[in-house]
């Protein structure tokens, strides 16, 4: 078995050097007029058709071998022979081409398969046969790789394997270095371990770099820093982005004054200080709402309440009145809070006015109130910006019969468990202490992508950690949410023991 393998072996030698050396001689046999011996035949023998000896074949083990090579050699009862004169002789490029061709074919795709294998074993990379057997498709194969390294890279960042996630990432943006979402992460998991100048530097690469996605880059970096409690940074940037983004400045007001809530009495006071040219830019009620914050922290309640007792100023904004009454109940006020209601309630429309109506009942501990008020919600005609609304509403005053009744008003028609969000409402029943009820919705409504619930019954607010399955920050990460809820979700989040230390109760 292994000489007939040498034999094979060397004659498969043979074959290749053949190609070329005896068409080479032949040809150039045939250019000097094939004047004098044939480069392959026998001298000694007879120059006939099936007489002469092929002195080409000598050396082969097997001569039907070199056949393959020229098709003249003919098998004769005195053995191999030559079956033209040498007149006839002739070289053939043909077949040399044909087998130079489909070895290098054969090669390529043996080729091809091992580095597919291999692509497939040590990355383990969704990449197709015919993406590495076609060289016009080889420019996506690193978006193949850092696409899969990304979709590892959030797994593990949603167990809190940031190291890991961190390499992933790392390694995605070498296969494919214009990969924004790798490097969205990258960002976020710099920020998460306190790298916070590299990690700014990276957003703001991303701000310049990606123009198409500068809301999104925005907002994931307004989330990163408030997860993490860089409060004064934060404010600086939501209101810095409320005068450069116009057309949402309400939803970066908002922000700023979540995270004013959230500040200790000096760190407000130096947010006032440092950022009054960017807050005079910005429009008059919500000028006043911000003061009032920082009147709150610092321990000025008087001033805050008359403040916000004020009607309102300027182009009348909803979200600005609706903060401000609120505002008002939850600081005790609960009388000014529904006269300032009564007066501004129409400007408000019909579903702001009852939200608020709502929201004023829940904080006044008012029953028939909040219930009158949102059985008419239900009554109105439903979107899913309003269902968000609600359930945002449900979230910063936790009510289980109001929720109960939301669902059930919902699973009434068919096009709403369709097409609401489905993660926004679950969490909504897990925060109104129902999560059997919330449960349906893992199931129902718009799905977030990579949906995957954690297996939390309630949250804890107190906590900020990461890694803990069911802090508001954990959940934030490993869930899509609509904007509302995720500020909702924000807004209950206890302050820390620096906060809680302030003598001023700022929530």
């Amino acid at each position: 078995m292994l000489n007939a393998f040498l034999n094979w072996l060397a004659d498969a030698g043979h074959f290749v050097i053949g190609l070329f050396y005896w068409n080479s001689r032949k040809t150039f046999y045939v250019w000097k007029g094939r004047r004098g011996h044939s480069p392959c035949q026998n001298p000694s023998d007879e120059q006939r058709p099936l007489r002469t000896r092929c002195d080409a074949m000598m050396h082969w083990h097997e001569p039907a071998r070199f056949r393959k090579l020229c098709p003249l050699l003919v098998q004769t009862p005195d053995g191999w022979r030559c079956s033209v004169a040498a007149e006839r002789v002739r070289p053939f490029w043909g077949r040399a081409l044909v087998w130079c061709v489909g070895a290098s074919l054969g090669l390529y795709l043996s080729v091809v398969t091992m580095v597919w294998i291999g692509l497939f074993t040590l990355g383990r990379a969704p990449v197709d046969w015919a993406t590495v057997a076609w060289p016009g498709r080889w420019v996506e194969i690193p978006r193949m790789q850092a696409t899969h390294l990304l979709d590892q890279a959030m797994k593990a960042f949603r167990q809190g394997r940031l190291q890991e996630a961190q390499l992933a990432l790392s390694t995605a943006r070498m296969r494919d270095p214009g990969n924004y979402e790798a490097a969205l992460l990258l960002a976020q998991i710099a920020m998460f371990e306190r790298s916070y100048l590299f990690a700014d530097e990276q957003f703001m690469q991303l701000w310049q770099g990606h123009p198409a996605q500068q809301l999104r880059t925005a907002i994931t970096y307004h989330d990163t820093m408030l997860a993490i409690d860089r409060m004064a940074k934060l404010a600086e940037f939501a209101t810095s982005m409320a005068v450069a983004d116009r057309p949402r400045a309400v939803v970066w007001v908002r922000s700023a004054l979540l995270v004013v809530r959230s500040m200790t009495a000096v760190e407000a006071s130096d947010f006032w200080e440092k950022q009054t040219g960017l807050i005079t830019q910005l429009a008059p009620h919500a000028q006043l709402l911000l003061q009032a914050e920082v009147n709150l922290r610092a321990g000025r309640d008087t001033l805050a309440l008359d403040a916000l007792r004020r009607p309102f100023g300027g182009p009348f904004n909803p979200y600005y009145a609706q903060y401000q009454i609120e505002r008002l109940a939850e600081l005790g006020a609960v009388s000014d809070a529904r006269v300032l209601l009564a007066a501004q309630g129409p400007l408000m429309g019909e579903f702001e006015h009852e939200l608020t109506q709502v929201a004023v009942g829940l904080i006044a501990d008012d029953r028939m109130l909040s219930q009158g008020a949102f059985r008419a919600l239900l009554r109105l005609p439903l979107s899913n910006q309003r269902i968000e609304r609600m359930a945002a509403l449900l979230i910063r005053h936790p009510e289980a019969e109001l929720y109960r009744r939301l669902q059930a008003r919902l699973q009434m028609d068919a096009a709403f468990v369709q097409t609401v969000d489905g993660a926004g409402l679950w969490i909504t029943g897990i925060v109104c202490g129902q999560p059997e009820e919330a449960r349906f919705w893992q199931q129902h409504g718009q799905q977030p992508p990579f949906a995957a619930y954690p297996g939390v019954i309630a949250l804890d607010f107190a906590s900020r950690d990461l890694l803990q399955r069911n802090s508001v920050p954990h959940l934030l990460n490993v869930v899509t949410f609509p904007r509302e809820v995720i500020l909702a979700l924000l807004w209950r989040v206890q302050p820390t023991a620096a906060q809680r230390n302030n003598p001023v109760n700022g929530r």
